[in-house]
């Protein structure tokens, strides 16, 4: 982004927050945190705060695009983590010059469209910061960043769910210890064809195996070989039956230094649970229950239950 244009979207945003009852607008000055500015919101009773993380752009970057809605935003999946992960709500923020106006947009999994590598962001015409803006602010909701990474992956649930093929491909170098690794997600189609490839690059200890860490990658999903390319690609270890072998391991180790997994996900009982529990804060959806049958003859003789068959 071009560094003046964008120090003037601060300078605007700090400006209307200053004429905004019980908004306290609080510039980052130090160090690259993903986020230019935060604002405090307080309530007058309970005298509580609330703080929001603020992304500010300007229709002068060249990088941005406008459209008869509002303004796209793009940016690196990095960034996007960064901002989804955080125990704070945060807004994305663009200053029109000519107007004199800040427009904003919550940044989440529902606002937020993700191409590959990069992801895009609508930042709505009709969204101006403001006295009236500030009610929508202070109401969103604080996640833990825990839940925040469930959301983030939600994509990726939903895909496994549907009946998708999500595979996992991942090289490791087992005798150069490194903090930085990356990893390939392949969704498939039909006969195993792939219709898309996603690479993930990830932070590791340094002396920790990735048959440990990647479990805790993907928390919502089990991992498991893919017996069919193993057993094509691999023999068993030391004659040992695939039941008798770890259900997370690489398929071969080339010349003692690179081992190469092929891993399938699974949603587990927390992926479903986070499905499940998210359909119905959003449209109260639930899993109904069975058909009621076989009940008393008597019950079925009510008024209620003959007018509910009804219907």
């Amino acid at each position: 982004m071009n560094e003046v244009a964008g120090r003037i979207g601060v300078y605007a945003a700090s400006r209307i927050s200053a004429q905004l009852p019980g908004v306290i607008f609080r510039e980052q000055r130090s160090g690259d945190t993903g986020l230019h500015a935060h604002l405090e919101i307080t309530d007058n009773f309970p005298k509580m705060g609330k703080t929001i993380g603020l992304q500010i752009s300007s229709d002068k970057d060249g990088r941005m695009e406008r459209s008869a809605r509002g303004y796209v935003c793009r940016g690196n999946l990095a960034h996007l983590t960064y901002w989804l992960q955080h125990s704070i709500p945060v807004l994305v923020m663009v200053y029109e010059h000519e107007a004199g106006r800040v427009l904003w947009e919550t940044a989440s999994a529902d606002t937020v469209d993700i191409d590959g590598q990069e992801w895009e962001l609508l930042v709505p015409n009709d969204q101006v910061y403001g006295p009236e803006a500030v009610s929508a602010v202070s109401a969103l909701p604080c996640y833990s960043p825990y839940l925040a990474r469930l959301a983030l992956d939600k994509p990726w649930m939903e895909l496994v769910e549907s009946g998708r093929d999500l595979t996992l491909e991942i090289d490791e170098w087992i005798n150069r210890p490194s903090a930085r690794g990356s990893l390939r997600l392949c969704v498939c189609g039909p006969n195993d064809a792939r219709e898309a490839v996603y690479d993930w690059v990830f932070q590791i200890e340094t002396d920790m195996p990735y048959t440990f860490r990647l479990p805790e990658l993907f928390p919502w999903a089990n991992l498991s070989v893919d017996e069919e390319l193993y057993r094509d690609k691999a023999s068993a270890a030391d004659g040992k039956s695939a039941s008798d072998l770890a259900p997370i391991r690489p398929w071969t180790v080339e010349a003692g230094e690179i081992a190469r997994f092929m891993l399938k996900l699974s949603l587990n009982e927390l992926g479903k649970s986070f499905l499940m529990t998210e359909r119905f804060l959003r449209r109260g959806e639930f899993p109904r229950p069975p058909n009621v049958k076989n009940i008393d003859k008597s019950y079925e003789d009510g008024i209620k239950y003959r007018l509910y068959k009804k219907l």
